[in-house]
């Protein structure tokens, strides 16, 4: 019996490969037809009622505590850890072969617009966009969420509407905070450990902000949370009825999420 031929194998292995990548690119286009009409239906004005926006404004409110306010402990500690760890030593080793307008546009560019908003959005979704995969996946195999639909309650409006508002808000809100920390604190962190003088970047701070940076800035951070608020939401409704679904499901919503931000983050860089 003889062994097939090294260039069949090869032709095989390629073949597969092709496939595969094919099966994989499918996959991923028809879920974002899916999460894009999951989340067009769900923010569609024609679908809400003056009743269903009475019930979804409390949601909204304790959404917005659970994921805004309730993340700021965390969010403090790690913007004052990357104040010292990073502005601060970005302006020390900036300051010597920039001007100093430069520097602080190069700090708004990195620290401010680039990474305090993908922290802050990775932030959530750990914490966050879990909980909401996890507490809806739950209250699915519990039959909880079918026996609301049989009284005729739009779920969409009662439950994901009222978690993807307050994620956006959330994240537009942590992020201008993480921003602001990070790059005041890491100018009075480079000041008090190294010259006094530094304090001048504050000045130039707050001239070097630009209106279109800001729209920038809002659009990014409200697209993370509508990102991060659906997803979590979309794989939480995905759960059929056994309980092992939920954290499969809950998996699956934390990596979307962060893949779908990197990609919108990686967009908005091309476009702007």
């Amino acid at each position: 019996m003889t062994n097939p031929p090294k260039k069949n194998l090869l032709k095989i292995s390629i073949t597969a490969l092709v496939e595969r990548t094919g099966h994989l690119a499918i996959a991923s286009v028809l879920y974002l037809i899916k999460l894009s009409a999951f989340i067009y239906q769900t923010l569609l004005p024609g679908n809400s009622t003056d009743h269903g926006k009475r019930i979804s404004r409390r949601p909204v409110i304790s959404q917005v505590i659970f994921s805004g306010i309730d993340a700021l402990p965390a969010i403090t500690i790690i913007s004052l850890a990357i104040a010292l760890s990073v502005t601060a030593q970005f302006i020390l080793v900036l300051q010597s072969v920039t001007p100093e307008k430069e520097v602080i546009q190069a700090l708004t560019q990195i620290v401010a617009l680039e990474l305090a908003p993908m922290l802050t959005a990775i932030i959530l979704i750990g914490r966050s966009g879990s909980a909401i995969a996890v507490d809806l996946g739950n209250m699915r195999v519990h039959q909880e969420i079918q026996g609301l639909e049989l009284l005729g309650i739009n779920i969409k409006q009662f439950f994901v509407l009222p978690r993807i508002l307050g994620m956006a808000f959330s994240q537009f809100t942590l992020a201008v905070y993480f921003s602001g920390i990070v790059m005041v604190g890491g100018i009075i962190f480079s000041a008090v450990l190294h010259s006094p003088s530094n304090y001048k970047y504050l000045l130039i701070l707050i001239d070097s902000i630009t209106p279109y940076e800001i729209l920038l800035f809002l659009i990014k951070n409200l697209l993370f949370g509508i990102i991060i608020g659906a997803t979590a939401c979309f794989h939480g409704l995905r759960v059929e009825q056994s309980i092992t679904e939920v954290p499969q499901q809950t998996q699956q919503a934390i990596v979307n999420s962060l893949v779908l931000i990197f990609i919108v983050d990686g967009l908005l860089v091309f476009a702007a």
